[in-house]
């Protein structure tokens, strides 16, 4: 599930081996509002030029700074959400990473590489308490980024003995309780590569966290078919292993008619599916003759719940004119303008003229602060992205930092606007002439110029030749006519922290 890592995300980085970050960037990182010192904290521990010590306090600082992240997790969505929505932004805003459980995830599973104990202590006090969805919310929580450092501190940071970390893992599966949690506990089990011994008793463990999970119409609804290939799987690997029977996925069916047979969110189409996809499973693994099929007609199911509710954008008239010029200055239908076109002086004015207008807006007829916010963010990376680089773009540019500079960064729209500035820092390593970082880092807006700097790091890094890899999760565009913050490709969300 988005993580990822789900993935988280959060922007881990590889710095150089050889060119340590600046005192006064780590002094400058420390400064910054809790959530931001936490994560910029965390990126800046991974160069391996620190001392381990330094790398330690730069961890636990960051890991108890994330305390004050004004939310607690993150919330997503398996499928693809109503395009430009408030809620297809919320998902995006979450990707920021910028929760409390996602940064001190990361941070404990970072620190597992260099202090092991303290690690293991520090994910002791990660709060995994989550709230059952509703169904008229389409977001549900998602911790994939928690039960994937939980499976990196069970193998790596037990030396030898496999007990402790069998039980250790254990101890922080029973947390799991929603259908959303449940193919990160899969996941996290395989990724242990328990025994044979180790995995019947697992089995015995994932079943009984199944059995015991909470009912939630619209987490079932989004994980259900996940959960069916996961489970799946980790059955497949435990046959290989040497485990007899098919206990896994006996439990699976068990737990899949029960759920199957209550309430149901008015909306969902993946129930009709699910028995069809269970027994293809069951069919591939060769198990017909000894795990009974689901009758299709046990996903009847029961009361239907209300169906998911979408807040549109670009509704009002004056955001509904600028999101359909910047449509005009895209191209035609479908077919992006070549660089040819929009090098005109025709398509320039255009721009220019449309650049004025987003400046202008202020979005006083909006219903929330941060649909106002969401929107010119969008507009503005949105041209700076259609662009050449021109006296056009850099207006657009000067204009996008003047508009994060000055905006009420709340606690509460602290991750939105951390996503629209990774938004930037996207377009910042495209522009090979720097002009994006140097009008970041001369913002005179702390958070503003610590990530620059940080991300000019990576860059230079890149340039140089060097051998580190460097892995980014970040939020998915956010321009307008781009892919939408509601869909999700496969595989992001399930990072591994400190990978």
């Amino acid at each position: 599930m988005a993580p990822a890592a789900m993935v988280i995300a959060a922007l881990l980085v590889r710095l150089d081996a050889w060119a340590p970050p600046p005192d006064a960037l780590i002094a400058e990182a420390r400064a910054l509002p809790a959530e931001f010192a936490a994560d910029t904290l965390i990126r800046l521990s991974a160069s391996p030029a620190l001392a381990p010590a330094l790398q330690r306090d730069l961890l636990d600082e960051a890991f108890m700074r994330a305390y004050a992240a004004h939310d607690a997790s993150r919330r997503s969505s398996m499928t693809s959400l109503q395009p430009e929505s408030r809620q297809s932004a919320q998902q995006f805003a979450y990707d920021s990473g910028l929760t409390r459980l996602t940064l001190q995830a990361r941070a404990a599973g970072r620190l597992a590489f260099v202090d092991g104990a303290r690690a293991r202590e520090l994910f002791e006090w990660i709060d995994v308490n989550l709230a059952p969805a509703t169904c008229e919310d389409p977001l549900v929580p998602a911790v994939d980024e928690y039960y994937s450092a939980l499976s990196l501190l069970a193998r790596t940071t037990f030396g030898g003995d496999r007990g402790e970390a069998i039980r250790f893992l254990e101890r922080h599966l029973w947390r799991a309780r929603l259908p959303s949690e449940m193919p990160a506990v899969a996941r996290a089990v395989r990724s242990v590569r328990p025994s044979l011994d180790e995995a019947i008793y697992l089995e015995g463990v994932v079943r009984w966290i199944l059995q015991g999970s909470v009912r939630e119409a619209r987490g079932f609804s989004l994980a259900s078919l996940d959960i069916i290939a996961r489970i799946g799987e980790l059955q497949q690997v435990d046959r290989q292993r040497g485990v007899q029977g098919w206990y896994l996925l006996d439990g699976l069916r068990d737990y899949l008619i029960d759920r199957l047979s209550g309430a149901r969110c008015a909306d969902s189409t993946t129930e009709p599916m699910v028995p069809a996809v269970f027994n293809g499973v069951v069919g591939r693994l060769g198990a017909e003759g000894d795990v009974d099929p689901i009758d299709e007609r046990a996903a009847r199911g029961g009361k239907l719940l209300p169906a998911a509710r979408f807040d549109y954008y670009w509704q009002a008239p004056e955001p509904r004119r600028l999101h359909g010029g910047l449509d005009q200055l895209r191209g035609e239908g479908r077919k992006m303008y070549p660089q040819a076109v929009r090098e005109t002086k025709e398509w320039r004015d255009q721009a220019d003229l449309l650049l004025t207008g987003i400046e202008q807006w202020s979005g006083r007829r909006e219903p929330h602060e941060g649909d106002y916010f969401y929107q010119k963010a969008a507009l503005l990376t949105g041209l700076i992205d259609l662009s050449p680089p021109a006296t056009v773009r850099t207006r657009a540019v000067r204009a996008f930092v003047d508009f994060l500079r000055h905006s009420d960064n709340e606690r509460e729209r602290r991750a939105m606007w951390l996503a629209m500035l990774i938004r930037c820092l996207e377009l910042a390593r495209l522009d090979p002439s720097g002009e994006i970082f140097n009008l970041l880092e001369e913002s005179q807006h702390p958070v503003l110029s610590v990530y620059a700097q940080v991300e000019r790091m990576v860059r230079t890094r890149v340039e140089d030749g060097g051998n580190d890899a460097i892995e980014r999760k970040s939020p998915r565009t956010a321009n307008p006519g781009t892919p939408e913050p509601g869909t999700r490709e496969p595989g992001t969300g399930n990072r591994e922290p400190g990978t």
